[in-house]
């Protein structure tokens, strides 16, 4: 059974809500302590008990034996698979919102797909059929949807037991620097006060997020050839 908690075990139970079994690219697996999803060629790995090294090298060998392109998993997990598999590892910040929403939220509305990726595609590099393909889906499913203002966008990617992930955020180039993100990031995190609200981030917007009154609560790893 997943963790009730936790960004890994949130992000498989998005994706065994949204898309359930009966895809062949979609699939779940589990052994006595970890609980993976794959995507495609992405996997997440939940840990749920302290794993030892026998069960480390046997998740080494299945991960070796399927393939793969990207892992999410947790630091300890993370640092095993990239010294035994010779992988590249991206640290990225865990971020817990722990400040004060606005009283009276900014201008925002939920987007269509073609909106958001219109700001999307100013900051991230995102490959248009599968990124719709995928959003559209989940957005149907009731998984995530996406937000925005006259200029800014960003993803509740999952709002589960109580725990939500914020992801794709976005400003147009012409209107950075002036609060139009944080105006947003604010209004959604007001809306979603009833959860804890998470986001994952790269070193270089740390001081960004602080300001806006998340705090850093630990690290994620994702792993590639």
């Amino acid at each position: 059974m997943l963790p009730k908690s936790g960004i890994e075990a949130q992000k498989i139970r998005a994706l065994l809500k949204a898309y359930g079994t009966n895809y062949d690219f979609c699939s779940f697996y589990k052994s006595d302590e970890f609980i993976l999803a794959r995507f495609y060629d992405e996997f997440v790995i939940c840990e749920y008990g302290k794993a030892d090294n026998i069960k480390l090298d046997e998740l080494c060998e299945f991960l070796t034996f399927s393939g793969f392109s990207k892992i999410f998993c947790s630091e300890n997990v993370a640092v095993v698979l990239k010294g035994d598999l010779s992988l590249n590892c991206k640290k990225l910040n865990l971020m817990k919102f722990c400040g004060k929403a606005p009283e009276v939220c900014g201008n925002y509305t939920e987007l269509s797909l073609t909106e958001a990726y219109d700001i999307l595609k100013t900051s991230f590099e995102i490959n248009f059929e599968s990124w719709y393909l995928d959003m559209s889906h989940r957005i149907r499913h009731g998984i995530s949807k996406l937000y925005g203002n006259d200029s800014s966008v960003l993803a509740v990617q999952h709002d589960l037991c109580g725990e939500a992930l914020l992801s794709q955020i976005a400003t147009i180039p012409e209107k950075r620097g002036q609060g139009k993100a944080s105006e947003l990031i604010l209004s959604v995190c007001k809306m979603l006060c009833k959860s804890k609200i998470f986001l994952l981030c790269e070193d270089k917007n740390l001081s960004f997020y602080r300001k806006l009154g998340f705090i850093q609560s630990g690290f994620k790893c994702e792993l590639s050839e």
